[in-house]
């Protein structure tokens, strides 16, 4: 893997801190902050999927492609019943 180097001006606390936490679960630093770039970046793409679902369902809403509540409550309730029902279109 073809690997690159970040230089970045962070407070000295805030470095300390950082190590130390870093310590404290046997990485060193640079382990440390790849874990979190990786972690960041995670979330990042999870946020972004949950905006463009969002968006997705917010034009379902606009153009009336929804389920009625009470059908869905309904539905859910009929579970592991013996008259269990479809699910709502």
């Amino acid at each position: 893997m073809k690997t690159a180097i970040i230089r970045a001006r962070i407070p000295e606390d805030l470095k300390k801190s950082f190590e130390a936490a870093a310590t404290a679960h046997g990485w060193n630093l640079s382990h440390a902050i790849r874990q979190l770039m990786n972690q960041y970046v995670a979330k990042e793409k999870e946020l972004s999927q949950q905006r463009e679902e969002t968006l997705e369902a917010l034009e379902d809403i606009e153009v009336g492609r929804v389920v009625d509540g009470d059908d869905v409550m309904n539905w859910l309730a009929s579970w592991g019943t013996d008259d269990e029902l479809e699910p709502p279109l």
